[in-house]
């Protein structure tokens, strides 16, 4: 059982403080598929059991790998946006949709040159607005008007922009892990990587079929596998085999854009933004997280007016993971107490 703080913010506020606000969506009209339409879409490719897989053009050039799973969008019913982190394309949701996915329509976006999504062409325009307006027309497109945004590590950056962009898309707030920004500052609880990111960045620009192999041949490598079992996830909660998932993911992306992007993450910050969040948001964080240290994490659910904390205490940064059945549970129960409070 998660261990709960509450001072200054409840675990379970009354969320009929936010019936005022409107759910319908500031983006283009939806394109209303109807479950006839998805069921003719091919899932071969999709990463997550049981999804249909639709590839979406937008803004000229850009091409996304969306999969949607559950009940087809309808008018007025919410669904869940899973937003991941940097390098990753769904891994640590793969046990979490399917039970999500029963009741709610969810929609998992792979951003820009992550998973099947193809690289942009240059110049990238990445960045954490960027990748929030992505998703807001990956929803549009789809037919989802109202969304509960569930940003995992970097993913809440983009959650938080989301909300900011296009705040009337969004209905609701989950952070797994993920800060509002500075995502260096302290990760592994030093400044060190911060200060090094643009030594790395320029070494992926300067010598990139170099940077390229040595990190295909780092993050598949026994050994990174390894340091990750030992130092960075519970092992008596993570598979091994999501692990290897995990990294193979982060192999397949160009390290170029991985850094790139990274850099835009550093450089992004929602802080001033948490003070004005007005819609449910739950904060759930691992007491054992390295890369986003818990009073990061405490500070940021401190700063949304009448959010939810909550504290797992043997989770790492891979809680989605390690914890599915919890994580599925708190999602389900979350959605429910927003219907209750949006719909009564």
């Amino acid at each position: 059982m998660p261990a709960s703080h509450s001072r200054g913010i409840h675990t379970a506020a009354p969320l009929s403080r936010w019936l005022p606000f409107s759910i319908r969506a500031s983006v283009p009209p939806p394109r209303n598929l109807s479950m006839a339409d998805m069921a003719d879409l091919p899932n071969t490719r999709a990463s997550i059991p049981g999804a249909r897989v639709i590839t979406f053009n937008h803004a000229g050039d850009i091409s996304l790998h969306l999969e949607l799973s559950g009940p087809a969008p309808a008018e007025g019913r919410r669904a869940l946006l899973i937003l991941d982190g940097i390098g990753c394309s769904g891994w640590a949701f793969k046990q979490i949709i399917p039970t999500l996915a029963k009741d709610h329509t969810v929609l998992l976006m792979h951003y820009r040159g992550h998973g099947r999504s193809p690289l942009p062409p240059r110049p990238w325009n990445l960045g954490i607005e960027v990748l929030a307006d992505d998703a807001a027309a990956a929803c549009a497109h789809v037919g989802i008007r109202s969304v509960i945004a569930v940003g995992f590590s970097m993913g809440f950056q983009v959650a938080l922009e989301l909300f900011r962009r296009h705040r009337a898309l969004v209905s609701g707030l989950v952070s797994l892990a993920g800060p509002s920004g500075r995502v260096l500052d302290n990760f592994q609880r030093t400044h060190v990587f911060g200060y090094a990111l643009p030594f790395v960045s320029l070494a992926t620009k300067a010598v990139p079929e170099t940077t390229s192999r040595w990190w295909r041949a780092a993050t598949s490598h026994p050994l990174a596998r390894e340091i990750g079992i030992r130092f960075q996830v519970n092992p008596e909660r993570l598979d091994k085999a999501d692990l290897d998932i995990y990294l193979r993911q982060v192999s397949e992306v160009n390290p170029e854009l991985f850094t790139e992007l990274l850099g835009a993450a550093h450089r992004h910050t929602a802080a001033d933004l948490l003070p004005r969040v007005n819609v449910p948001t739950r904060v759930i964080a691992g007491a054992r997280d390295s890369f986003v240290p818990l009073a990061t994490m405490r500070e940021l659910a401190f700063a949304i007016p009448h959010g939810q904390w909550q504290v797992l205490p043997e989770a790492t940064h891979a809680l989605p993971a390690e914890f599915p059945g919890r994580i599925a549970d708190e999602l389900l129960r979350f959605v429910t107490e927003i219907d209750s409070s949006l719909d009564g």
